[in-house]
């Protein structure tokens, strides 16, 4: 079967490969970030409720080449067309999966879901991210570059006022950053650097430096779209969520700390009666279009493939919003306690196995059209 004649209807056609990261290390805290064993049940339930094949892939750096060979291989044998649904997003300073797989994919005319390697790239490190924000006016909060702990001096208050938050560069999974990151005078600041340039249990937080932002304080917002950069018209952006943090917090602990979020808990509190960190809710109407415009441009901006999260706070004494992150490769899950996109998919009443077909229907759509480019490419040559 030719792609381009791939439907909603015909899916059945598919052999799904879901690559996954893969890391085994000694330290518990790490391991329960890579268990995908709620994931595995999601994709199980889905693919059969789609009548797809489907397989879960673990991928390291060590063998993802000859796992896609294996994929191509397969291809010229089976009467399957293969998509692989790619959820590698790792940094690979640590270990994990991620560009590398992508620019495999990309190179090997296989229909693969999600970014592209000038997505993955410009995304990873949040330096070139906030580049990108300011050279296309989005408005984001102001930051500065740290790339050295001698960087940490009064000169970053100056410009950013306080508080201000300091995060890696990049990070997964709020990795780096807890609430020691907020800082108000410069020998926290240069303590919380300094700590951070040393890393966490071996896990390098600097490989591309630090940034240093101004806190913004206020209700915090993400949402998601599905599309590419290229066809702005067919993005889907969905209506977004408000991340609703625990009332007994104070302003300057409601954001995602790496300690709360895991449940870790190893220099902050739980909740009291073991309540939940935060909670989700449809964000207000009336900031519902204001939420989409500014992720739209915020996607457009680092020009996003395949489907993203954004995540935004607003500014509580002048209303302004600004965008914090995008996030390509974003955890994919229905369910709230995993990642927003859960809590997205409820207020916009659709279903997981929805989202799931929309990203595969995006990457055949995107594949196609890289082949007809290529084909009239090739035509007007000759």
């Amino acid at each position: 079967m030719d792609t381009c004649d791939i439907s909603k209807e015909n899916m059945s056609h598919l052999y799904v490969w879901v690559l996954a990261p893969s890391l085994q290390t000694e330290d518990p805290n790490i391991d329960y970030y890579y268990d995908f064993s709620q994931s595995i049940a999601e994709y199980s339930k889905i693919f059969s409720a789609l009548n797809i094949q489907w397989r879960w892939q673990p991928v390291t750096l060590a063998d993802y080449a000859t796992v896609i060979a294996q994929i191509i291989a397969e291809k010229e044998t089976s009467n399957h067309i293969p998509v692989v649904l790619n959820l590698c997003d790792g940094d690979e300073i640590n270990g994990t999966p991620g560009i590398s797989v992508v620019k495999m994919l990309d190179a090997s005319g296989l229909i693969y879901t999600g970014a592209d390697e000038y997505f993955y790239t410009i995304t990873t490190s949040k330096i070139p991210m906030k580049k990108a924000f300011d050279t296309a006016s989005v408005s984001t909060a102001e930051w500065v570059a740290i790339h050295a702990a001698s960087d940490a001096k009064q000169e970053v208050f100056d410009k950013l006022g306080s508080p201000l938050i300091v995060k890696p560069s990049i990070s997964g999974g709020s990795m780096g950053v807890g609430i020691r990151n907020v800082v108000d005078k410069l020998t926290d600041l240069q303590t919380q650097v300094a700590a951070m340039f040393a890393g966490y249990r071996g896990w390098d937080l600097a490989a591309d430096g630090l940034i240093a932002e101004t806190f913004i304080e206020g209700p915090e917002y993400t949402t998601m779209i599905v599309g590419s950069w290229t066809e702005p018209q067919n993005c889907k952006v969905y209506k977004g969520v408000e991340r609703v943090f625990h009332a007994s917090l104070p302003e300057r602990e409601k954001f995602l700390s790496f300690d709360r979020l895991w449940e870790i808990y190893e220099e902050e509190t739980p909740m009291p009666a073991d309540e939940n960190f935060y909670e989700y809710r449809e964000a207000d109407a009336q900031l519902q279009e204001q939420l989409k415009e500014l992720s739209l441009s915020a996607f457009l901006a680092v020009r996003g493939t395949g489907y993203t999260r954004v995540d935004i706070r607003q500014d509580r004494y002048t209303g302004k919003l600004y965008v914090l992150e995008v996030n390509a490769q974003c955890g994919l899950s229905e369910d709230e306690n995993f990642t927003s996109i859960g809590a997205i998919l409820r207020v916009n009443k659709q279903s997981f196995a929805n989202l799931i077909m929309e990203i595969i229907s995006e990457a055949i759509h995107r594949h196609t059209k890289q082949l007809t480019q290529k084909a009239s490419a090739s035509s007007s040559v000759r």
